[in-house]
């Protein structure tokens, strides 16, 4: 098993384990749904990983250590973009219109995805 889908399992046994906890202290039954929901995502991700990271290489699953990986480029990160604010204020305005008015959630969401595309583009 890779070190991701380590992380990932851990953490998934940790949000059922909370929501069982929960369930047998408290009997409330909201709660121990949305731990159950935090520890199924979990297991959404530890499957999706299992299906397409066979043939994934990842730096993290070498047996490189971090002092070894030192001074390589390890990602991309477009600094001089302006998207990724856009994205991040796209998404803030996305949360408060759903709580304020449907409208400003609908802007917001197109200019989340317009946001999204443009990153894409320029990754490419």
């Amino acid at each position: 098993m890779k070190t991701t889908q380590r992380i990932f399992v851990s953490s998934c046994a940790f949000g059922l384990t909370v929501a069982l906890a929960y369930r047998l202290d408290t009997g409330e039954l909201v709660g121990t749904i949305l731990l159950g929901l935090f520890g199924a995502a979990f297991a959404f991700v530890v499957g999706y990983l299992a299906t397409t990271g066979r043939g994934a290489q990842l730096d993290g699953d070498g047996d490189r250590t971090p002092a070894e990986l030192a001074g390589e480029r390890i990602g991309v990160f477009s600094l001089e973009s302006p998207w990724p604010l856009v994205l991040a204020l796209c998404s803030a305005m996305l949360l408060v219109g759903v709580v304020l008015h449907p409208w400003l959630a609908a802007i917001a969401l197109a200019g989340f995805l317009y946001a999204i595309w443009r990153l894409v583009l320029e990754s490419v």
